[in-house]
């Protein structure tokens, strides 16, 4: 708006000094157009214009659960649109983090049975991972993205109201994605006998929302995590506390016989890059950073040494 406002004025100044080259009688004529025009532009809504909650400046269209709940239903369902199609959109320097993922994917499946065989009986551990992981119920997330939202709301504080909106958001996004991952895989929990973690065993045709594959609490709080993080810089403890949360629920499903490994890898990379998919494209806050991978050969003259350099902003 300030940038129209100068405009206009820039308008009003050349239209004033053009006439001032007139007589004086067209002078006060063309002055009087230029006040009503500039009034009647000055009195016209954009459709981004900011409406004033207090001190909370919510744009219209924005998601909101109270004042704008339809909003929100529609920027899941283009957030679900995004999401199953990235994959056809990765290009260049994107498609370099499959390497590392799709390794440690291959690898984790290739020792699922194992890693599972080396945890051996245990009921407390089962236990207490389990009691741990409750943590990554979406009834406790959606709680905890629930109390932020109120907090902003009730405060007039958009900053962690939109925290909240945005973490409920990327948790009803990663559920989603999770289930029909679930439903296609079927994949047999770990202590399903025989415990090898078949996929489709009854016959592809069978579809169940029980799959071990992907583990949807990793894959939720790994959502909020990444929303939370990007909601709060400048606090890095907070943000090694909210991955190290995650982590452990991770780890948790996993100690607790619900997933294997590859299972929880999987759910936590879904849950981390629909975090950032959520916060990237709806955050008011979000500010794009340059982004490259740089590498520099080395020589030293001395000791006469070759060498590269690898350089990665992410």
């Amino acid at each position: 708006m300030a940038v129209c406002q100068c405009g206009w004025a820039q308008a009003a100044t050349v239209e004033g000094s053009a006439s001032s080259t007139s007589s004086g009688s067209e002078s006060a004529p063309a002055a009087a157009p230029s006040a009503a025009e500039s009034s009647s532009r000055s009195q016209t809504k954009s459709p981004t214009e900011h409406v004033d909650l207090g001190s909370t400046a919510i744009p219209r269209g924005r998601c909101d659960l109270i004042s704008a709940p339809l909003s929100c239903v529609s920027d899941i369902s283009r957030d679900q649109a995004g999401i199953w199609t990235a994959p056809a959109r990765l290009r260049g320097r994107q498609l370099l983090w499959l390497v590392p993922f799709a390794a440690a994917t291959t690898l984790a499946f290739e020792y699922d049975v194992q890693a599972m065989n080396a945890l051996g009986p245990s009921p407390t551990r089962v236990r207490v991972s389990n009691d741990f992981t409750h943590l990554g119920s979406g009834y406790v997330l959606a709680g905890a993205a629930g109390a932020t939202y109120l907090f902003g709301k009730l405060e007039h504080e958009d900053r962690p109201r939109e925290a909240g909106m945005l973490a409920l958001e990327a948790v009803a996004d990663a559920s989603l994605v999770v289930e029909g991952l679930k439903l296609v895989t079927d994949r047999q929990r770990p202590y399903v006998p025989p415990g090898t973690g078949t996929f489709w065993p009854d016959h592809p045709d069978v579809y169940t929302l029980s799959s071990s594959f992907p583990s949807g609490h990793s894959a939720a709080t790994w959502a909020l995590a990444r929303v939370m993080v990007e909601e709060t810089p400048g606090h890095p403890w907070l943000h090694v506390l909210l991955y190290g949360l995650a982590t452990g629920v991770a780890i948790g499903r996993v100690t607790g016989e619900n997933h294997f490994p590859s299972d929880a890898l999987v759910g936590s990379v879904i849950g981390y890059s629909i975090g950032g998919h959520v916060y990237h494209h709806h955050s008011a806050y979000y500010e794009p950073k340059p982004k490259s991978v740089r590498i520099e050969p080395l020589y030293n003259p001395a000791t006469a040494s070759y060498g590269l350099t690898l350089s990665i902003k992410p």
